[in-house]
């Protein structure tokens, strides 16, 4: 009797409890601290990451750093979030250094964490700020990045040409080539260049001269340009194509510091390589590879290269999946790697000598993977569903992971939200294919409830098990919907075939995938009212949904309304406007005026059957699919007399970051799908 009394006192307060969680706000979502950028002090004793936080009343962002004690996780609050901080890195001697603009321009500072009450120093005066750094071998010089004319010999002569240009009341601007806009900016005849600089005196060396971008402007790694620990090598990427928006041949150069000798590693591979990492000891240099020029999406592999006798091998040619970050072990005998694989990025351990991998950190969604100091163990940052970024580290002797933050546990600890659950299906070629859903908050199997039918962009990209804050499955899942997540055809994570199989079939393979998905999820799953169904997508995910509305009688279960973000409407003249030409020329077999497949695949071509309601959202400072796309699609709604709206932002780019905006788009995309969902009875 006392077992069930007991019993029942449980059940009750696990019901008591329940009931005082709630669901998911935009406020809570978008006031998460946002972690990143890990930097590890030489004693271990210290992790710094940067927290940028939203201001949403301001409608702006701070960032600070945080030092968390690697030992047991104790947080140490080191800027004073009037500023912007970045980069965190130290310097050999155990100095943190990073760039703020707590003084105007952007400059490196210095904090001494070992001094009670550390003073923060100004270390730089660069005329304009400096972009990243990262110290010289010998802890004595850093080296910045920083946009420029290249015509200008001295930062002076470049301030001066910017005076001038500024104070002309004539606004045209002179176009002599591609690519002159990247994302959401005017290029103006700018290069990014690396300067490598003495902090106290006026002194700058440009290392990489000539009408050349380092970093390059797209398709780069996480770090392109870098020094080897015993400051004989300089590492660094760039692209010498004569047009860059047709080529994606990025090469890793290499400089000799002593001889100032310099080759291009990379010369015979007219892909994609970026990421240069020196091993610890200087005997290494490894490096991302993509194999096949023009495709952004192909295979990344790490290729090894020996600085002493030039010699050159891909470690993971056996690997089916692409590599998204890796670091040397302390031995130089190994190397810890994330990759795609199915809904998360796991942690993989591969053996130099032998080329062996294995799977160290399975279901997990990882990255900034970093070293410690005594070579002991990994520290990463992890994210799921429910979970926005924290830190973690992983024993590598005795496989045991610790979380060492819960940054955002005290501002969600009464927030109701449920973990991706995996699901799969027979979808085109009879192919297996992934997804997963989400259940909103306080299911109840019992009940019947809407489906927010989400399709991802890229197109070669993947839904992950991630906290996403422009498309946060919870946040979609908060009014009381089921939210899916189709991995289509093109998805990585699959093995690169899969990925390849969306390329010149754009309306093919991916939208069967949906077609059947989503008869598969009405079917299967009992808690999904048929009769409720509402899809959203941006980017390729908007020219899905696009092409859906020219073929939605395809579908078994009819969509009340769809949501097209930032989508490709015309395929024809989105080539002729957008800046990435490679991407336009691979994905669909070449220019428009000898390849068929922009017609064929093109949404234009079908609007006399478009009749689903459906809002579009666009934004004026989009440049890899521009405004005129929304426009477009907007007009061809209104003119067959859909029930149509569109929301426009003037001052974003491809994704919608002001938090005010951000707001306004989750207020508006949901209610979208609110007023058509309350119309079924």
């Amino acid at each position: 009797m006392k077992k069930i009394v007991a019993l029942c006192i449980c059940l009750f307060l696990a019901g008591f409890l329940g009931a005082q969680k709630r669901a998911l706000s935009f406020e809570d979502m978008f006031a998460a601290g946002r972690l990143s950028s890990p930097a590890i002090s030489p004693d271990g004793r210290w992790i710094v990451l940067v927290v940028r936080t939203p201001d949403i009343a301001a409608n702006s962002f701070h960032s600070d750093l945080v030092a968390v004690a690697l030992e047991n996780g104790a947080l140490k609050k080191l800027t004073d979030g009037k500023s912007i901080s970045s980069n965190p890195s130290f310097t050999s001697s155990g100095l943190l250094t990073f760039v703020s603009k707590r003084d105007g321009d952007p400059q490196v500072y210095a904090l001494d964490l070992r001094a009670p009450g550390g003073e923060i120093k100004a270390i730089t005066a660069v005329p304009g700020g400096v972009g990243s750094f990262i110290w010289a071998g010998d802890g004595q010089s850093l080296a910045f990045t920083r946009d420029i004319d290249p015509g200008a010999k001295t930062f002076a002569e470049a301030a001066a040409m910017e005076k001038e240009a500024a104070s002309s009341k004539a606004t045209g601007k002179m176009l002599t080539g591609l690519m002159f806009r990247v994302w959401d900016s005017w290029r103006d005849g700018k290069r990014s260049h690396v300067f490598l600089h003495k902090p106290g005196s006026e002194e700058y060396t440009d290392l990489t001269p000539g009408d050349f971008d380092t970093p390059p402007l797209d398709l780069g790694g996480g770090q392109d340009f870098l020094f080897s620990g015993d400051n004989s090598w300089f590492a660094y990427v760039k692209n010498t194509d004569p047009v860059v928006a047709i080529s994606t041949d990025n090469d890793v150069f290499l400089r000799n510091l002593r001889s100032g000798e310099e080759k291009n590693v990379s010369s015979d591979n007219k892909g994609a390589d970026a990421n240069p990492v020196f091993s610890p000891k200087s005997r290494y240099l490894a490096y991302l590879s993509m194999r096949r020029p023009g495709f952004e999406a192909d295979k990344k592999d790490i290729i090894l290269y020996d600085l002493k006798t030039g010699a050159r091998q891909n470690l993971t040619a056996a690997f089916p999946n692409t590599i998204a970050a890796f670091v040397f072990g302390a031995d130089e005998k190994t190397i810890y790697f994330t990759a795609s694989e199915s809904i998360y990025e796991p942690i993989f351990k591969l053996t130099i000598a032998s080329k062996k991998i294995e799977k160290i950190v399975p279901a997990i969604n990882a990255s900034s993977l970093r070293l410690a100091p005594d070579g002991k163990s990994l520290v990463y940052l992890v994210q799921n569903v429910a979970m926005p970024q924290e830190l973690f580290r992983f024993d590598l002797r005795r496989r045991q992971q610790t979380q060492l933050t819960r940054y955002n546990q005290e501002l969600l600890k009464d927030i109701a939200m449920n973990r991706a659950e995996v699901f799969r299906f027979q979808g085109a070629m009879d192919e297996t294919v992934e997804g997963f859903l989400i259940k909103p908050p306080f299911f109840d199997a019992n009940k019947k409830y809407p489906l927010v039918f989400l399709v991802h962009g890229g197109p070669q990209n993947a839904w992950t098990d991630d906290f996403h804050y422009r498309w946060n499955h919870s946040l979609f899942a908060s009014p009381g919907y089921v939210v899916a997540a189709i991995n289509f055809h093109g998805s990585p994570g699959y093995g690169q075939p899969f990925t390849d199989s969306i390329s010149t079939d754009w309306g093919g393979k991916p939208f069967i995938d949906l077609v059947k998905g989503q008869q598969y999820l009405v079917e299967t799953f009992p808690f999904i009212d048929k009769d409720r169904i509402v899809a959203a997508g941006a980017s390729y995910g908007g020219f899905m949904i696009n092409w859906m509305a020219g073929h939605s009688d395809e579908f078994k279960y009819p969509f009340l309304c769809l949501v097209s973000h930032d989508g490709i409407f015309d395929s024809r003249s989105m080539y002729y406007s957008t800046e990435e030409l490679w991407f336009e020329e691979w994905e669909h077999g070449g220019v428009p005026w000898e390849s068929g497949l922009y017609e064929k695949w093109n949404p234009a071509n079908f609007v006399d059957k478009f009749k689903v309601p459906m809002l579009v959202i666009h934004s004026e400072n989009d440049y890899r699919v521009p405004v005129a796309q929304g426009l477009m699609l907007f007009t061809a709604l209104q003119r067959r007399g859909v029930e149509s709206k569109m929301l426009y932002f003037p001052d974003e780019n491809h994704f919608v970051q002001k938090p005010q905006n951000a707001r306004l788009w989750w207020k508006t995309v949901l209610g979208w799908f609110a007023e058509h969902i309350a119309r079924v009875k």
